[in-house]
């Protein structure tokens, strides 16, 4: 009776360690601290956009980036009592590049205007030293067609990023 207890203990602890191991599905982009990012959210923003002419780097890690670190910046906002409304966003968005801030009121680009001026109120809060804490405390996993999540730059980077290749290694808590 004993062993069929340890091994039933055993089983269902092994079980519970693997739910902890999951991977974004198809349709997300990424997990941030098990919260999903959508493919959606990170394609809306660049087809709604578009592709700036000479632009070198990838238009989705660079908004899947922001929502990365958007989420992040929401994570902070919540833990210490920072307001991402009123006064902070209007500031926010008065300091924005003009050619993104005409796209907060756009159904699609807003995703990517939103993450930027959470991530913008945040910073300017708490400073970039402590979100750069933050962001090696939380858990990451990027969909390896939009790449892989680099701690040390807080973004995403195309090297590591193939389809053919094993889901990059998340980042584990500190």
């Amino acid at each position: 009776m004993r062993s069929v207890r340890w091994l039933l203990t055993a089983l269902m602890a092994g079980l519970l360690a693997l739910t902890g191991c999951t991977t974004p599905s198809a349709s997300e982009a990424a997990t941030v601290n098990g919260q999903p990012i959508p493919v959606s959210a990170v394609e809306g923003p660049v087809q709604a956009i578009g592709v700036p002419p000479g632009e070198s780097a990838d238009p989705n890690a660079t908004v899947l980036t922001y929502a990365i670190r958007g989420e992040i910046a929401r994570t902070i906002a919540a833990e210490q009592n920072i307001q991402l409304t009123g006064d902070p966003r209007t500031t926010a968005l008065a300091a924005l590049d003009p050619a993104l801030a005409k796209f907060a009121d756009d159904p699609q680009a807003g995703i990517l205007v939103n993450n930027l001026l959470d991530f913008n109120v945040v910073v300017g809060a708490v400073g970039e030293a402590a979100f750069l804490q933050k962001v090696s405390q939380t858990p990451v996993q990027v969909n390896p067609r939009f790449g892989s999540w680099s701690i040390e730059s807080a973004a995403v980077s195309q090297s590591g990023g193939q389809l053919s290749e094993p889901w990059a290694t998340p980042s584990a808590p500190a």
